[in-house]
């Protein structure tokens, strides 16, 4: 998807989807490294897993994203790469990019 040569659009939208073999490879390879699949879809995987697990596998530093001024203690972390994070062998079949999506702020 990372390297269309062309803009993806509803019309060609299915030709980027991952299949069913890339995406079960993938949920695999991930409980593998000691991550739990939040979400898996056509388009992308969601994790959960220890932060020290995450970096070492890889290969990057966390820092936690700042709290909006309403967080209470105990509430989920988000986190950000500090370094580029690298695709372990275990997934480079399987992942094109690793993104760390921004939660939504409520107003």
């Amino acid at each position: 998807m990372l390297d269309a040569d062309e803009p993806i659009t509803s019309d060609n939208v299915d030709d980027y989807r991952a299949g069913t073999n890339a995406i079960e490879g993938a949920k695999e390879a991930l409980r593998g490294l000691g991550f739990d699949v939040v979400q898996a879809s056509e388009v992308g995987l969601s994790i959960s897993g220890d932060k020290d697990r995450f970096e070492e596998v890889f290969d990057t530093t966390l820092k936690a994203r700042s709290k909006s001024a309403d967080a209470e203690p105990g509430d989920r972390q988000a986190y950000e790469a500090t370094e580029p994070v690298q695709v372990p062998d275990a997934l480079v079949a399987f992942v094109d990019e690793i993104t760390f999506p921004v939660p939504p702020e409520f107003h």
